[in-house]
């Protein structure tokens, strides 16, 4: 499974808080049982309300699947995905040579 930050930011405007219904598909969305249903796990989300700006962090196959999960972020703003490792991990990596 590999590590992946999902960032989204949206204009205030298309902000789902204006939107009840939206807001409760999200958050039907970003579920633990949803997630493993998409095939990825969350290991954290967090929200800025004041800049509009969500960020994920998930363990999924691959880039793919995590796109997949953020799909609904996309249709209000823009998204990006970055994979990457732990601290630990990296850390491995560079003293196992």
């Amino acid at each position: 499974m590999g590590l992946y930050l999902i960032q989204h930011t949206h204009a205030p405007e298309k902000c789902p808080i204006q939107s009840p219904d939206l807001v409760q598909q999200l958050a039907q969305h970003v579920t633990e049982t949803n997630a493993k249903k998409l095939g990825v796990k969350i290991l954290a989300d967090w929200v800025n309300d004041e800049d509009h700006h969500v960020v994920l962090v998930l363990e999924a196959p691959d880039q793919r699947t995590a796109a997949k999960f953020a799909e609904p972020f996309a249709t209000i703003g823009s998204v990006t995905i970055n994979e990457g490792v732990t601290c630990a991990e990296m850390a491995e990596r560079c003293l196992s040579h």
